[in-house]
């Protein structure tokens, strides 16, 4: 997330790279301001109970170059444009030469205060020795009192610089330190194996040490070894999708027996009179009704369960649910619960809409996630992953932005789960519904609760025998 300070040290890149472009004699337009790597609007930050993912942008406008790969993952990992700066060109392949590249040659790109370098062969990325390579190194000094001494290097390194050096990630981030403080251009700088710090006692405390430009300076004396395509201009690469998870569902709270708690599902209800009759044959056979999600509660050990409990659902957000199923559950006194496919919700004629879910949920209902676009998620599980998951994560973040906070449950499209998909599920859901019939429900089967398949047009009786005990 950013903050004020980032937002003015990044204010003062964008100034500088107007300059960096000119100097160095490469295109540029006017720049347009985006969310960069892990932004997120000061005031929209996710909260801890989130789901969702946040865009990853890979196309940096203010210099016209993308960041990617593995560099992309170094950059993110490691401060991003504080610490690198904006990208002055794309990758680009350097070859081994003499063998410093590694033994097949290496990734590049330059970065207005780095250069990063990706060896294919180890898969590591690394800040190239910039200092080094400027021939910044001085001469070894002996140990001054009140600082840290580098005898690898022979240098001193104290105050303020010490501690941004320490907070930038050490000599894993910049190296030893290879000179002492020095005075350059009107600034006390401190030159290292991969940076150099400068001292500007002018800006806000906590923006007074500066990691310099000198990926722009080394790319202004090397511009002869870079390949003219990695310096154009680049058609933008699309923002990558990172997923936000909230915390894991905890483990239940004590262990709880196996229960006989029967489910029924439910699609179309074509008309309200024989719903009602069911309803109150299971009234009469003495079934006490519960939602899912209290079910589910009992479940985990965090709440009772009444006697001769019986749950109802209904999946799929069909309109007829809302025009006849709701009815009938009001007059009852009926807490149910609705399975909802959200990419149908408003878009699919005979559904439902986001206003007539939300008034389900109004009634008192919970309103629950059957996917996007009701896909079977194991055999999406095979052929596209990605795809797979956002069916299963994607359509509880709809749900949530659209409805508020739910049960989180969730209910298998055509009642298909595997360890797989229910591992998936597990990570966000607190419990997940199949079908397969049956009524015993148990902590070790939460994420595949059994239900019974139910139709208005069927006997009470015969779902009745259905359900132990009846």
């Amino acid at each position: 997330m950013s903050n004020p300070l980032q937002l003015t040290r990044r204010r003062t890149l964008l100034a500088s790279t107007l300059g960096t472009l000119a100097a160095l004699g490469l295109p540029f337009g006017s720049p347009v301001r985006t969310a960069l790597a892990g932004d997120l609007p000061i005031d929209h930050a996710p909260s801890a109970d989130y789901i969702g993912y946040v865009l990853i942008p890979r196309y940096f406008p203010e210099t016209r170059h993308n960041v990617n790969g593995a560099i992309l993952d170094y950059f993110r990992a490691n401060g991003e444009v504080e610490a690198f700066g904006y990208p002055l060109t794309e990758e680009f392949w350097e070859p081994a030469g003499d063998g410093a590249n590694g033994p097949n040659g290496r990734m590049v790109q330059y970065f207005q205060r780095a250069r990063l370098e990706y060896d294919p062969d180890t898969k590591i990325v690394r800040r190239g020795p910039l200092g080094e390579l400027l021939g910044k190194r001085q001469p070894a000094v002996e140990p001054l009192p009140g600082l840290r001494y580098y005898p690898e290097t022979g240098h001193n390194l104290g105050g303020a610089f010490l501690q941004f050096f320490e907070a930038a990630g050490g000599l894993d981030a910049l190296g030893y330190p290879i000179s002492e403080e020095v005075s350059e251009n009107g600034h006390v700088v401190q030159w290292f194996q991969n940076a150099r710090l400068e001292w500007w006692p002018e800006n806000a405390a906590g923006a007074q040490v500066q990691l310099g430009l000198i990926g722009t300076e080394y790319l202004r004396a090397s511009l002869r070894e870079v390949p003219i395509e990695a310096l154009r201009p680049a058609q933008p690469l699309e923002p990558l999708r990172e997923w936000v998870l909230p915390p894991s569902p905890p483990p239940p709270a004590r262990p709880v027996p196996p229960q006989h708690i029967p489910i029924l599902y439910y699609h179309q209800v074509p008309s309200q009179g024989p719903l009602r009759e069911q309803i109150r044959a299971f009234k009469e056979a003495g079934r006490t009704f519960l939602s899912l999600g209290r079910a589910v509660q009992a479940l985990r050990g965090e709440a009772s369960l009444p006697e001769r409990p019986l749950v109802l659902t209904f999946d799929d957000s069909w309109a007829s649910q809302i025009a006849n199923a709701a009815p009938v559950l009001q007059a009852e006194g009926i807490q149910a619960t609705f399975f909802v496919i959200t990419r149908f919700l408003g878009t699919m004629p005979g559904y439902m809409t986001w206003d007539q879910v939300r008034a389900l949920k109004e009634m008192g209902h919970e309103v629950e996630s059957h996917t996007q676009n009701h896909a079977d998620v194991v055999d999406l599980l095979k052929k596209d992953r990605g795809a797979a998951i956002a069916e299963i994560w994607e359509s509880l973040s709809i749900l949530e932005d659209r409805l508020g906070r739910s049960q989180r449950l969730f209910a298998y499209p055509n009642g298909t789960w595997n360890d797989e998909a229910a591992a998936l599920v597990a990570r966000v859901y607190r419990a997940a519904a199949t079908t397969g019939g049956g009524d015993l429900q148990s902590q070790s089967r939460l994420y595949a609760l059994r239900r019974i398949k139910a139709e208005p047009s069927y006997p009470p009786e015969m779902l009745l025998k259905q359900m132990a005990g009846a």
